[in-house]
């Protein structure tokens, strides 16, 4: 979704696979609504449950094997993807570990640990507190159906706002920063409401029926959900922005996964140490507003124009032909 879209659509590309990826979360919101829906004790999943996972799991390990090439890849202007030149274990190695000195990668570390570090509180500390347990199900329908309309209004704008495509990330990272500072604040005016220490003899748990009291928290963890996509969207954006080397942006996209899975880590384990509900939000707005002037600086000092040929990328254009014919122009690689 970073390296076979052509520049123009690789916000489009990324809401495609965003919207398919949280439909799983949708369905898996709904099985529990449904299942717990005359319960006050949550139902305990079967054998089946397990088996259906891993049925679906072994099914997307074989569709994958289905991806073209990227060699193989010809895009709607005619351009191709980059060739991969498969390398040995110890090459990718030792370019992962250079990953840890590159200074692009260096700016993009606070928005990567963010991005799920913030999962353990809104689950936790708000679905998880403020809500009956029918309830929590039937938020997480709509926190993950917001991601799906979150991806599409980010995606779409970082395609077609501007012809720049430097303007287009500059202007995306501004609306998602304006986003995050509304909607962590009306978590901060939520949170003022109530703290760990009220859990659970101090809380009314609140049902989707009742009304005005559930509108509000509702509204919030809809808007986490959206806020969600539309930044990891965003920072996906940029990663495709950076190169358009196949193997460079799995790399990239590798460290991005590897920094988040390790930020999401370290807050279930902050969240276990039952460090406050506030404190954890303070941190969870801080980290995502750390990422946005440094995010900008990337944009600004490693984001080039679709004018203009990126440096360290291999320029390959289609000529047709009855025969598979590519010519080639190499230019020195400069990571």
């Amino acid at each position: 979704m970073t390296s076979y879209p052509p520049h123009d659509r690789k916000g489009t590309y990324i809401s495609m696979f965003w919207s398919i990826f949280n439909m799983g979360g949708v369905i898996g919101g709904l099985i529990p609504f449904v299942s717990n829906y005359n319960r006050t004790t949550a139902v305990s999943v079967n054998d089946g449950t397990y088996i259906g996972f891993m049925v679906f799991m072994a099914i997307g390990t074989f569709l994958s094997l289905g991806i073209l090439h990227p060699s193989k890849v010809v895009r709607n202007d005619g351009s191709t993807c980059t060739n991969i030149k498969y390398s040995s274990v110890s090459v990718e190695l030792v370019q992962i570990l250079k990953l840890f000195g590159n200074w692009k990668m260096l700016l993009m570390v606070p928005a990567s640990w963010a991005s799920n570090f913030f999962y353990t509180y809104q689950f936790n500390n708000v679905n998880g507190v403020l809500f009956n347990l029918r309830t929590r199900g039937l938020n997480n329908v709509f926190y993950w159906g917001a991601q799906m309309i979150g991806s599409v209004f980010i995606g779409a704008m970082m395609d077609y706002s501007f012809k720049s495509r430097r303007t287009r990330g500059l202007v995306g990272i501004a609306v998602v920063g304006v986003l995050s500072t509304a909607i962590w604040g009306g978590g901060l005016a939520k949170q003022l409401q109530y703290s760990r220490d009220d859990v659970p003899d101090h809380i009314v748990l609140l049902d989707f029926k009742d009304g005005s009291k559930f509108a509000g928290p509702f509204v919030l963890y809809f808007s986490y959900g959206l806020l969600d996509a539309m930044f990891q969207s965003m920072v996906y954006w940029v990663i495709g922005a950076l190169a358009d080397d196949s193997e460079i942006l799995s790399r990239y996209a590798g460290f991005y996964k590897g920094i988040q899975s390790a930020g999401g880590a370290v807050a279930w384990q902050v969240d276990s140490h039952n460090v406050p509900f506030m404190n954890q939000l303070i941190a969870n707005w801080a980290l995502t507003t750390i990422s946005f002037p440094l995010l900008v600086a990337l944009v600004v000092l490693a984001v080039k124009d679709d004018n203009k040929d990126e440096k360290g990328a291999t320029k390959e254009v289609a000529i047709p032909s009855n025969r598979d014919i590519s010519t080639t122009v190499d230019n020195p690689r400069k990571e």
